[in-house]
């Protein structure tokens, strides 16, 4: 069994005005607001396939914030970890490689602190359930 499948990358999320996935879906949207989660399923689109996923990676791109903030990405279905993935400055585009495990319905979720901010999503690529990854709960280490 493969640890790591790589992917051509493909855009899963555009929340900018005429932003184009690879299937049109979570396209356009409009900026993440603040406080809030946005569900990204992952499972089923690029090349991930729709089951035996334990894990996606994603480079995550923050565009044109209205204000400093962060973003957390992590597994739908569990609670919002207290830590962050990608952090940026007011109208900063800032990207980060995310490696997260995938949540309830095949999701990951994309939390924005403060502000608003658009938010660009390309799988890279996946590691199958059973593989060598050992995911751990986000904990703040300095």
């Amino acid at each position: 069994m493969p640890n790591y499948v790589p992917l051509a990358p493909a855009r899963l999320l555009d929340t900018r005005a005429g932003g184009s996935t690879i299937d049109g879906q979570d396209s356009g949207a409009g900026p993440i607001p603040r406080t809030w989660a946005h569900q990204l399923q992952v499972t089923g689109r690029g090349g991930v396939p729709a089951s035996g996923v334990a894990a996606v990676v994603l480079n995550v791109t923050a565009v044109g914030a209205t204000t400093a903030s962060y973003l957390t990405v992590y597994p739908t279905g569990i609670g919002t970890p207290a830590t962050s993935n990608l952090n940026f400055a007011k109208g900063q585009t800032v990207p980060n490689l995310v490696v997260t495990a995938v949540g309830n319905g095949g999701q990951v979720s994309l939390y924005n602190a403060t502000g608003s901010v658009h938010v660009l999503a390309d799988v890279a690529g996946w590691f199958p359930t059973g593989s060598d990854l050992t995911s751990l709960s986000p904990a703040r280490l300095m």
